[in-house]
């Protein structure tokens, strides 16, 4: 008795081993990112690859529109998936969704299946650059991109990038001018400098438009750009670097007494006017005339 019980569950078993046997992976080849429809239909059980191929780090949006049910994942390079998204559509109500993301150069992959339903699809990818100055080694501290003073360098948080890592040292205590700028609105990245020992001196979340003025001690910095994905400038001024500007208020002794002086050769005598030296000579001598003739 037992032997047929285990026989007639390995006879349940052996169907369902065969229906995910009939899973098909298919795989095509990469379609490109210039806003062009890429079509293509799906049954139960097959799983379509489609690579795409990100030249510069920059914003790719892939829109995917189903005319039926099934889901598609976002897969990098390794397969290893990323996001995905659902879709319920049908042949008179295609479901339409966009998938944005910031890339870095590489390859990644769009796999769309659809366990039990069968229809049509098609998908297209669009893409913007983002300039971008950073090295690929900025992705921690110990590979931080040098910051010249009074020089921008622009970046972009990508998908895959946590953080992007600044440096700069100063010989001696100096003023330093930091900037930041995202032409985000929302979901801005956040800013934090460190000193050389790593230990947070200042934050700034969701920056846009942010200035600030330091005055630090010699010794090396770190700034750490991290958080929401986009694109972000920075850029840092070290006081030796500012053009140098004397304030009105502040003006030497000196330059007030040149000042004073050539004020005095600039005002004319008035019209009439009699030197008070000059009068005072003229009343003596009357007075030693009417005095002698007597």
């Amino acid at each position: 008795m037992r032997k047929f019980v285990l026989l007639l569950v390995l006879l349940l078993a052996l169907p369902a081993a065969a229906m995910a046997d009939d899973s098909q992976f298919i795989e095509h080849e990469p379609f490109a990112l210039d806003d062009s429809w890429v079509e293509g239909s799906t049954r139960p059980g097959e799983y379509h690859y489609y690579p795409f191929i990100v030249e510069e780090v920059g914003l790719v949006t892939v829109r995917v529109q189903m005319f039926c049910g099934g889901h598609v994942e976002l897969l990098d390079a390794d397969l290893i998936e990323w996001d995905e998204g659902y879709f319920n559509g049908t042949i008179g109500a295609p479901e339409t969704q966009d998938f944005v993301y910031y890339l870095e150069p590489g390859v990644y992959c769009l796999r769309n299946g659809s366990d039990n339903s069968q229809g049509d699809f098609r998908i297209k990818g669009i893409f913007e650059p983002c300039p971008s100055t950073e090295t690929a080694e900025s992705d921690d501290y110990l590979g931080a991109q040098a910051l010249p003073s009074g020089e921008t360098l622009s970046g972009v948080l990508t998908e895959w990038d946590g953080h992007d890592f600044y440096t700069f040292t100063l010989d001696a205590e100096e003023q330093v001018y930091l900037t930041a700028n995202t032409t985000l609105e929302s979901l801005m990245p956040n800013l934090t400098l460190y000193d050389g020992d790593m230990v947070k001196m200042s934050e700034e979340y969701g920056f846009k438009g942010y200035a600030e003025e330091f005055l630090l001690p010699a010794g090396t910095y770190y700034i750490d750009v991290w958080g929401n994905k986009g694109p972000y400038t920075l850029k840092a001024v070290y006081e030796e670097d500012l053009p140098a500007t004397v304030p009105a208020e502040e003006a030497t002794e000196e330059e007030v007494d040149v000042q004073n002086e050539s004020d005095s050769f600039d005002t004319a005598p008035e019209e009439g006017f009699t030197d008070p030296d000059s009068f005072t000579e003229e009343l003596g001598s009357l007075l030693f005339d009417l005095l002698d003739s007597f």
